[in-house]
């Protein structure tokens, strides 16, 4: 329990520069952070393998991810961009499956597509949000879901009696659910009050925020059940084991990837 926590302080500590800081400083995070996690998902799901440090498939994403993140800095986060991103590293596996038939499956192909659009795809939102208007301040919403999770375990701990998904978590109740998305909401309207009173100067920012974080709260659970699934799927613990007591980046930004892109869409549509 000490080095979980001693390790998530340091993680906040890495987050509240990086996200203040914005611009290359987060970009470039977030490109390694894009590319651990797409080395674990290629791991976790089997298509790398020890004997060999960097096949076909898993080159294609590499590459792919760093061109993401290129295209994303230099059209300063124009959302458009992103599909020449997706054709390049589709047509990049097809092509690397096609011309080693039948070293590769299909389903090895199809999996490598997902993993970039699961990972690396969804975490460069972040650094879209950080671009919105008042993105200083509201980078940090995605990271509801870790309130969402501890609100969640809480709930399920002191009411818990009814099980969501007995057969892929067995320990989440729909009680500890409810009180996650409770939690949410409770967190973003108090950011919504200070966000009101201190920055923006309008009261619309606090149902604003109850309604992203609201759905937010739901898709954060949904994103760790996704990621547990995979895990399960392919039986393994932990994607990984760079950060002590959370295991990897997959892990522990699970919720995180899964929330972001729906929190930017949400404040693009509702913030001016």
């Amino acid at each position: 329990m000490k080095t979980r926590v001693m390790s998530g302080i340091a993680i906040g500590l890495i987050l509240l520069i990086v996200l203040l800081s914005g611009g290359y400083v987060l970009a470039g995070v977030l490109l390694i952070l894009s590319e651990i996690a797409y080395f674990e998902l290629m791991r976790a799901t089997g298509i790398h393998q020890k004997e060999c440090r960097c096949n076909g498939i898993e080159l294609c994403g590499y590459v792919a991810i760093v061109l993401h993140y290129v295209l994303m800095i230099l059209t300063s986060g124009d959302i458009r961009y992103f599909v020449i991103s997706i054709l390049f590293v589709f047509f990049a596996i097809m092509i690397v499956y096609v011309l080693t038939f039948p070293r590769y499956n299909a389903q090895q192909a199809m999996t490598a597509v997902f993993s970039f659009l699961y990972a690396p795809m969804m975490l460069s939102f972040i650094y879209l949000l950080r671009l919105v208007p008042y993105g200083q301040f509201i980078v940090w919403v995605p990271f509801v879901a870790w309130i969402c999770d501890t609100f969640a375990y809480l709930c399920g701990r002191a009411f818990g009696k009814h099980k969501l998904c007995p057969k892929l978590s067995p320990n989440k109740t729909i009680e500890g659910a409810i009180g996650g998305v409770i939690g949410s909401v409770v967190a973003g309207a108090v950011f919504g009050v200070v966000l009101s009173e201190f920055v923006a100067h309008d009261s619309n920012m606090i149902w604003i925020f109850m309604i992203i974080t609201l759905v937010a709260g739901i898709i954060s659970q949904i994103g760790d059940l996704t990621a547990s699934g995979i895990k399960r799927d392919h039986q393994i613990k932990d994607y990984g084991n760079l950060i002590p007591g959370h295991g990897g980046i997959m892990d522990r930004f699970d919720s995180v990837i899964f929330v972001t892109p729906m929190v930017y869409l949400l404040a693009v549509f509702f913030i001016k």
